[in-house]
């Protein structure tokens, strides 16, 4: 596609966040559209040449509405799940109150695969999302999140922030992510309890301090609370930092290294892709983490293999962290090498062409300027 022909197509969004200041939007499309300076439709998304429909859209109301070429971008595994059937339409219930899903599809995969069906183009975020996919459409692409809003981060040399909260000789892990996520570390609770109470480490969250239960129809759970449940022994020594580009980037530059323990047995979680992974070493941090399918595929390409863990090597690597040689600290160089070969803002922003590209066929351009008078919507841009 030329330029001219680029600039003038209008892509339609369904967005998570109509100010796309959503990571699953900032960090996606309007990545793509920032990078190519075209403005996305998200007031009125059927003026457009193409539909983009995140996965906070009601698929189903909006598939029947366009007449237009329509692409998903799915970041979840739901139909790798195969969830039972309460779970499945307990879901599709909780969604169908949120205006996302319809009664009518009596489960939320059964729209979600009625969507991918209809629909011209898929986008997935991992190989093993995109194999569950693909006996739905053919025509499905992966493509990860952006990172550029993290750019590495040296580490300083003795990891303290003069917040009052550290000690001269703590070293502290660090995770991050949404609050509904923190269930993983029942997984490692014993074993990391028992660790950090010996007093030398801590460890920062860098998440919200309260978040809904199902949706915010079964009220909100405080995260300090679960960590008092779950960390009987080491609670004070886990603090909770309110999430922002600037506190994940600001404390993982005092962090030793990043952990990212998931549950297999939730099979959503397992169908993650490797975006967290990947976010964490864009930061500059080693991370140990557990070997789902995505994360073991990067940890054998990058020769990380040491760090990806099963469920009961958890202990040996907290015990670990104790040693001298800091081994959880090696492999920078083997990090940096993955990062700059497969994940790079041109790589991605070149997927995203694509796709788009790949359907123009499909769509009638008018080269001349467009009819302004015509466009009701208000256009907007990515946040910077």
């Amino acid at each position: 596609m030329t330029r001219q022909e680029l600039e003038s197509l209008k892509i339609g969004y369904v967005p998570y966040s109509t100010d796309l200041t959503h990571p699953a939007d900032r960090r996606r499309l309007a990545a793509w559209a920032f990078n190519k300076g075209i403005s996305l439709n998200v007031e009125n998304p059927l003026e457009s040449d193409i539909l983009v429909l995140s996965n906070a859209a009601n698929f189903g109301r909006w598939l029947s509405r366009a007449t237009q070429p329509v692409i998903l971008d799915l970041v979840d595994g739901y139909i790798g799940e195969r969830p039972i059937f309460i779970k499945d339409f307990a879901r599709n219930v909780l969604r169908s109150l949120r205006g996302t899903s319809n009664l009518k599809w009596i489960t939320y995969s059964r729209h979600i695969r009625i969507a991918c069906q209809k629909s011209d183009a898929v986008i997935v975020a991992s190989p093993e999302q995109r194999e569950t996919v693909l006996n739905y459409n053919s025509n499905v692409h992966v493509i990860l999140d952006s990172h550029s809003e993290l750019s590495m981060q040296e580490r300083q040399k003795n990891g303290q922030i003069s917040n009052g909260l550290s000690s001269e000789n703590k070293k502290y892990l660090l995770w991050e992510g949404f609050g509904y996520t923190l269930k993983h570390f029942r997984l490692i609770a014993k074993e990391l309890d028992e660790f950090l109470s010996r007093g030398n480490w801590g460890m920062y969250l860098v998440t919200v301090e309260v978040f809904p239960r199902w949706g915010g129809f079964l009220g909100k759970i405080d995260s300090q609370t679960l960590l008092k449940k779950w960390f009987p022994k080491s609670w004070e020594h886990i603090i909770i930092i309110p999430w922002s580009i600037e506190n994940l980037k600001k404390y993982a530059a005092v962090s030793e290294c990043g952990i990212i323990p998931i549950d297999k047995s939730d099979k959503f979680a397992a169908l993650k892709s490797e975006n967290k992974l990947l976010s964490m070493w864009q930061l500059g941090l080693p991370v140990s983490f557990s070997n789902i399918p995505s994360y073991l595929r990067v940890a054998r390409a990058s020769n990380q293999s040491l760090f990806c863990l099963d469920n009961d090597e958890w202990s040996e690597f907290l015990d670990s962290l104790l040693d001298l040689n800091q081994k959880h600290l090696s492999g920078r160089n083997e990090r940096r090498v993955y990062l700059s070969k497969f994940h790079t803002d041109e790589i991605l922003m070149q997927k995203w062409s694509e796709v788009i590209d790949g359907l123009t066929g499909k769509v009638t351009l008018n080269l001349g300027s467009h009819n302004q008078a015509s466009r009701k919507s208000t256009l907007m841009r990515p946040t910077e």
